[in-house]
């Protein structure tokens, strides 16, 4: 796969400084994870991550660790739905209020 686009975003600066931080401790770049969503993306064919209420500032480095590592072992295990079932699951879930599980 050539390397021929440049994607620019605009990000709060110390989010960016944070996400860059995790990742060197991943033993990789933000710019690489972005691509790695972006493939995983298509491979699921929408979001490759369970959305949650709790904002990432709200996370502890711990948590975000072990959410990491429980996408990975949920990718590797089969554990992904397609775009249209998320779709279906957030809409039910929005119908019913905040509380209800997807």
């Amino acid at each position: 796969m050539s390397m021929d686009a440049t994607l620019q975003i605009r990000i709060d600066g110390e989010l960016k400084a944070q996400v860059e931080e995790l990742y060197r401790g991943l033993g990789t770049s933000f710019a690489e994870a972005v691509r790695i969503f972006a493939r995983q993306s298509l491979r699921e064919g929408g979001m490759p991550f369970r959305p949650t209420l709790k904002t990432w500032d709200e996370l502890t480095r711990e948590e975000i660790n072990t959410k990491l590592v429980q996408s990975e072992a949920d990718i590797a295990a089969g554990h992904v739905c397609t775009q249209e079932e998320l779709d279906s699951r957030m809409k039910e879930r929005f119908s019913n209020g905040r509380n209800t599980v997807v």
